[in-house]
């Protein structure tokens, strides 16, 4: 059993009547003299105390008291009234109803008040509550509650004998819709009405009574001050509080007994309520009122409104076996008091400012560590209002939530062995390693002040900033709104949203945990901290039952089916080789998600092999496991490694095939490479180590209208072809070789002139080799088969039409940027003769758009048109590509395949692009055409690379102060701001600190490299440091690299029209650059 630190209650009069149930009322004095003391009592106590903390009920069933006779008759007609599902429970004290629900409400609906409504229906059965119809006719009420937003009151009631009130028992409570209907009843009423005993103690000698059992040796002569409530009070003595009596009945199986009810306080942390018999002074019932409570808060363990874990509930904030010293540093903050500040977490707003922790303050402040706050979400019942109220409404709720979320992924992580010696985060490490002084700081609502409109910095994301062991981390939870054509989601408060938090906090983790700290400097090292991030989220929200499907982050983007990814992650295709596959090209968000769904491969596995909680263990603790065991700056293959590492470890090697089966089967198998972590073309492969667990296919592809090979086809397993890596591309004979663990997997072929085309449910199965042909029909729309562009309303200089039928969705084709909302202008259009006339039946379309574009620039609806001549036109398919909010995404603008209803003859296609997904966005990019039918013979296609261009200049002096303050790369010195901002080519500083090359027509579809080497003077004392920068036909940036090498050399992004070489050391330095086509 953990050994919990407790906390004690503030003691006054509202917390004792607090836990007595009845609320105190003003006090008022009177001018009679005290009462003095019983002469058969001594005045100094020596009775003896006993279990004072533990509740006495001399009432204790050993035999349940049941119904019989008329109690039962009148519980039956109830039943048989209330509807379907109707269902009752007994109080085995005094054998009458105790619960009354049903699935429907217990009776139709009625005018009147709520009370009388209540009342009414008590007396409609009397008998079933043990009670007359007299009795029912003088219960009082004690309480009628209205809960908030639903209409429906809550009545109480509460027996009397004799004018007392009834206490710890004899309540009745009925729940009463605004309708009249009877929702529920529960109560714990006692038969009989006359009284048992009398009030023969008088108020002080009870009083002595229970002192003396209390507080033992203590001199007492309670002196009668008053009354409150309808108690006697009493001067407190030498005790902390006053006393306080008054006569009730105590309701027992054989009759209500005349008692006295008893507060008394003997310290700030020892109070009871005590009835005692009015004759005899026996305890009847005792109970502590002071909670020897821990801190607590009100908190939500997913997120408001969810179906698991969407109800507010009541979370200690204490001690757990993680963290010894609980939650909360019940000694307070200096100037503040006690608040969201204990040993692993700091929470407070940040609203001006959502990058650094510079604001603390304000925040939740409780005196008795009890953060109990109502959620009441302002932020979207203003609709975004930037000044409070608003969000400002909700800190302490969403300060609570974010601080409760905080610790206890603290407590998971420390349980997996994320601990002081491993970099965790905590302000005392207790001696036991590491550095400490580095509890989070949770920045609750960053950036709310300053970070909307227009820049919107502080909006629709959330982060974690982690630095070395012993310097605290931060993470700050962002407001969510709508913005239009950029993020579409709901207005949202991120401190809410479980998946959100853990993913944030998990980023502490893995750049803690990982190799032994500050080890995730590489492409797939940063993509696999976001993809740990998601799992460790999904993993919680599961083993908590919060999670029926794996998704992320739906509360704060309103989006129930794939959250703020690409997909639930249970449906999500990627592979190893599919790096790179988003719109924005190699991301770590969208190549995490990769690295998600492998590891939740993974969990399903074991599950499936252990059972759920096992399984699930297992997983998290092989995850876990792995990351000290994976190299620096990995790879995901090297992550996979630390994995198995932790297998063996751990579990003996008793997973070591399964894992391999799993990494397998996401194109991380044993054959698989990468040359570094950043690595964005590395080679999947879907083998495993035990060659019998293997299967091979021996595969053909041959052209469909006239059998012959085609050479040089990349083949992918997978569902995705631009900028991803290809498993084997086909030989001269069109022959490749796939090998694979057992399983069934989507094929998909891109070849010049056949375009890009997926085979569905390609088998692999182990031991066996066999083989496969596959004709590929000819893409009538592609150039390399011939197909030319005639005409084209619309394209920009980095991304004409041609781009559109390549083959690869990797290019694309843009139209130029208008003036207004590309949807309120005309259609932009592009004719294409087919590589020859053919009965079109079919028409496969990419919306992929350039990796520096807007998505909602991507194509939306549009119409194909085909013509024989040329001349004449007739409209044989229209289609849309639409996207689930907040934001279009690679699934959503994917290839596509779109039958015609009626094969059409053609010789011509034209191709309007009517729509874009955003209504502001004022240009239109497709990414492919191709069009497919028979009728005709095509021949291969063949694809002529591009001669490689150099050009030669001169860099006079190095520039390597100027740059983007924010650390994010951007263009700049003298000739890269120049070019930037007037755009005129060459720029009148060319020469100076930059050298701007503008590629030849072509080079901009994302297949090209570029490489400059410079040269130094022989003088030089120095040498040089060159970085390349890459525009687009409106010198807006489109990506960069700059690295510490001299030279430099990268792939060019798509739509690319400019490089701009620029000196960042070394002066005098004469450049070559040189671009090369890189099929």
């Amino acid at each position: 059993m953990n050994t919990t630190r407790k906390h004690v209650l503030a003691m006054g009069l509202c917390l004792v009547s607090a836990a007595a149930g009845a609320p105190l009322a003003a006090a008022t004095t009177t001018s009679t003299t005290a009462t003095p003391v019983s002469t058969s009592l001594t005045n100094t106590i020596t009775d003896t105390v006993g279990d004072l903390l533990a509740t006495l009920d001399t009432r204790a069933v050993t035999k349940a008291v049941v119904p019989v006779g008329a109690t039962k008759d009148a519980v039956a007609a109830l039943l048989r009234t209330a509807g379907a599902g109707a269902r009752a429970t007994w109080d085995a004290r005094f054998g009458t109803l105790r619960a009354l629900r049903a699935d429907g409400y217990l009776t139709a609906a009625r005018t009147g008040t709520a009370v009388d409504v209540a009342r009414d229906w008590l007396a409609s059965q009397p008998a079933a509550f043990g009670l007359s119809a007299a009795q029912v006719q003088g219960l009082t009420v004690a309480r009628d509650h209205a809960l908030p937003g639903t209409g429906t009151h809550v009545v109480s009631f509460v027996q009397t004998f004799a004018g007392a009130p009834a206490a710890r028992g004899g309540r009745l409570n009925v729940a009463v819709a605004s309708d009249g209907r009877v929702l529920s009843y529960a109560g714990e009423t006692a038969s009989g009405s006359a009284l048992v005993g009398a009030w023969v103690l008088g108020e002080t000698g009870a009083l002595l009574k229970v002192a003396g059992t209390l507080a033992p040796g203590t001199a007492y002569a309670p002196v009668a001050d008053g009354t409150q409530a309808g108690f006697m009070t009493f001067s407190r003595g030498p005790f902390a509080g006053p006393g306080y009596v008054r006569k009730v009945a105590f309701p027992t199986k054989t009759g209500p007994v005349a008692a006295y009810k008893v507060f008394f306080i003997k310290s700030q942390t020892e109070a009871w309520e005590v009835i005692v018999d009015g004759t005899t002074g026996a305890v009847l019932h005792r109970t502590s009122v002071v909670q020897f409570d821990e801190p607590h808060g009100t908190v939500y363990d997913n997120y408001p409104g969810a179906a698991n874990g969407g109800q507010p509930r009541q979370q200690s904030f204490g001690a757990t076996a993680e963290s010894p010293k609980g939650w909360v540093d019940l000694t307070g903050a200096t100037g503040t008091g006690v608040t969201t500040l204990g040993n692993n977490a700091d929470t407070y707003a940040n609203w001006s400012n959502f990058i650094a922790p510079v604001d603390n303050a304000p925040r939740p402040v409780s005196p008795t560590g009890h953060f109990d706050y109502a959620y009441s979400n302002q932020w979207a019942a203003t609709k975004g209002q930037t000044t409070p109220p608003s969000y400002a409404e909700d800190l302490d709720p969403a300060a609570t939530n974010l601080f409760f979320q905080h610790n206890r992924i603290h407590d998971e992580y420390y349980a997996l062995g994320f601990t002081e010696t491993a970099g965790n985060f905590q302000t005392d490490n207790g001696g036991k390693g590491g550095q400490g002084g580095d509890a989070i700081r949770g920045l609750v609502q960053a950036g709310a002040a300053s970070g909307g409109a227009p820049t919107y910095t502080g909006r629709d994301n959330a982060y974690m900033l982690t630095l070395d062991d012993g310097i605290p981390p931060w993470s700050g939870m962002f407001l969510w709104e709508p913005i239009d054509d950029a993020f579409e989601g709901p207005h949202r408060d991120g401190s809410f949203d479980m998946s959100v938090i853990q993913h944030e906090y998990t980023h502490g983790l893995s750049n803690r945990y990982v190799a032994g700290g500050g080890a995730l400097g590489s492409q797939q090292a940063g993509s696999m901290g976001e993809g740990w991030s998601d799992w460790y989220a999904l993993n919680h929200g599961f083993n908590a039952g919060l999670l029926t499907k794996p998704i992320v982050g739906d509360y704060v983007t309103g989006n129930p089916t794939r959250g703020i990814r690409n997909w639930n992650y249970d449906q999500n295709p990627t592979t190893f080789g599919d790096i790179g596959y988003d719109l924005t090209g190699p991301e770590v968000h969208a190549d995490g998600e990769i690295w998600t769904a492998t590891l939740w491969d993974l969990r399903k596995a074991l599950v499936a092999r252990y059972g759920a909680a096992k399984g699930a263990a297992v997983a998290a603790q092989l995850v876990t496991d792995g990351m000290p065991l994976t190299a620096p700056n990995p790879s995901f293959l090297d992550a996979r490694d630390g994995i198995l590492s932790a297998d063996l470890d751990r579990y003996h090697g008793d997973n070591t095939a399964l894992i391999w089966s799993v990494f397998a089967k996401r194109g991380a198998g044993v054959s698989a490479s990468s040359q570094t972590g950043d690595d964005t073309d590395p080679r999947p492969a879907f083998d495993v180590p035990a060659a019998a667990s293997n299967g091979t296919v021996a595969l053909t592809l041959v052209n469909a209208t006239t059998g012959q090979p085609i050479p040089n086809a990349r083949i992918i397993l997978g569902r995705f072809e631009a900028r991803v890596s290809s498993l084997v591309r086909t030989g001269t004979t069109g022959g490749a070789t796939v090998k694979a663990v057992t399983g069934t997997y989507p094929l998909t072929v891109q070849a010049p002139g056949f375009g890009t085309q997926t085979i569905e449910g390609f088998s692999v199965t182990a031991g066996r080799n066999t083989a496969k042909k596959i004709s590929l029909a000819p893409n009538l729309a592609s150039t390399a088969a011939g197909a030319q562009v005639v005409s084209v309303s619309s394209q920009d200089d980095g991304a004409p039409a041609k781009f559109a039928f390549d083959d690869t969705a990797a290019s694309v084709w843009s139209t130029k940027a208008g003036s207004t909302a590309y949807n309120a202008g005309p259609d932009e259009r592009v004719t294409v003769k087919l590589a020859a006339p053919a009965t079109v039946s079919s028409v496969r379309v990419s919306a992929y758009k350039a990796t520096n574009a807007s998505r909602f620039a991507a194509l939306k609806g549009f119409t194909v048109q085909t013509s024989l001549d040329g001349v004449t036109w007739k409209t044989v398919r229209t289609g849309a590509f639409g996207y689930q909010a907040p934001r279009p995404t690679a699934p959503d603008l994917n290839y596509t395949t779109f039958a015609l209803g009626t094969p059409t003859k053609a010789a011509y296609l034209r191709f309007f692009v009517d729509s874009v997904q955003g209504d502001t966005t004022k240009y239109a990019q497709v990414a492919e055409i191709e069009a497919f039918g028979s009728g005709a013979t095509v021949a291969n296609g063949t694809v002529t690379p591009d001669a490689p261009y150099g050009d030669q200049g001169t860099l006079t002096v190095n520039n390597p102060a100027a740059g983007d303050p924010t650390g994010m790369q951007n263009v700049f010195g003298v000739t890269g701001t120049e070019m930037n901002t007037a755009c005129t080519f060459p720029p009148a500083s060319q020469g100076v600190d930059g050298w701007v090359t503008k590629l030849p027509a072509g080079f901009s579809d994302g297949l090209h490299s570029v490489a400059v080497k410079g040269t130094s003077p022989l003088d030089a004392t120095v040498g040089h440091d060159l970085d390349l920068y890459f525009l687009d036909s409106a010198c807006a940036l489109t990506g960069s690299t700059a690295t510490s090498s001299a030279d430099e050399s990268a792939p060019i992004p798509p739509g690319t029209v400019y490089v701009l070489t620029h000196l960042y050391t070394g002066a005098n330095v004469a450049v070559d650059v040189k671009a090369t086509d890189n099929r």
